[in-house]
């Protein structure tokens, strides 16, 4: 399965993106992960919650690979206000829904796949608990990633998208989680598990980051040698 997934992984580069087979293969390439991880998890009988959270975290990734852009145009949603006599509230209810969906349709979509970062890795960091000493100060870190999130996406451009400040605060909340928990793994136990959780915990919040500067989904796979990673990891328990 470890061949499977790095065969899958490396096929996935040469795909484009919005092609069915781009999908098929990233969607079997994470099929593939997750099994590789059940099976590392039954190789030693090591079925406990850090394997088994960590299974779990690979499922919201599957939205990564959807496009949730809209991309119809709203020209010829919008009212004609012209010789007809239209009420001031239903005006401005429609004025809030085409500004809505106008915001919706000229973002980047990434609305979700910062959702799916964000349940990931907090289940990633929450899976490193089992690793070293059970302390939850770690995942305070999100909270300065969070503003470094909002203060680079204005600084890029002050007039951004709100959907996609919503996207990349999700993300940054992400980085967070991960970059707490790995100071709090690595300073209570430097194992061998220890070393492959923080290596793929620094892969993925590697690859969350850079999905806010590129729309190139061929860095996808960052986030599979991540999640390979925590496989191993798991034989090493």
């Amino acid at each position: 399965m470890f061949v499977v997934s790095g065969l899958l992984m490396v096929a996935s580069v040469f795909l484009k993106k919005k092609d069915a087979l781009y999908f098929l293969i990233n969607a079997l390439t994470i099929i593939a992960i997750i099994i590789t991880e059940i099976l590392c998890a039954n190789y030693f009988n090591n079925f406990n919650g850090y394997s088994i959270i960590l299974i779990i975290a690979c499922v919201p990734l599957f939205l990564i690979l959807f496009d949730f852009k809209q991309k119809q145009t709203l020209a010829s949603n919008e009212p004609k206000t012209e010789n007809v006599e239209i009420n001031q509230e239903n005006t401005k209810e429609k004025k809030k829904k085409i500004n809505f969906s106008q915001e919706l349709s000229e973002s980047s979509g990434r609305i979700f796949e910062g959702l799916a970062f964000l349940i990931s890795a907090f289940l990633i960091a929450f899976a490193g608990l089992y690793l070293g000493k059970v302390s939850y100060f770690g995942f305070l870190m999100c909270l300065p990633f969070a503003l470094a999130g909002i203060c680079i996406s204005y600084l890029k451009s002050p007039k951004i998208n709100k959907f996609d400040l919503i996207a990349n605060i999700l993300t940054y909340l992400a980085v967070g989680f991960l970059f707490g928990q790995i100071l709090a793994v690595l300073i209570y136990s430097q194992t061998i598990s220890s070393i492959l959780y923080s290596f793929g915990a620094l892969l993925f919040s590697t690859y969350a980051i850079t999905s806010t500067c590129t729309k190139e989904r061929r860095i996808n796979i960052i986030l599979y040698a991540s999640l390979i990673l925590f496989s191993i990891s798991i034989l090493f328990l």
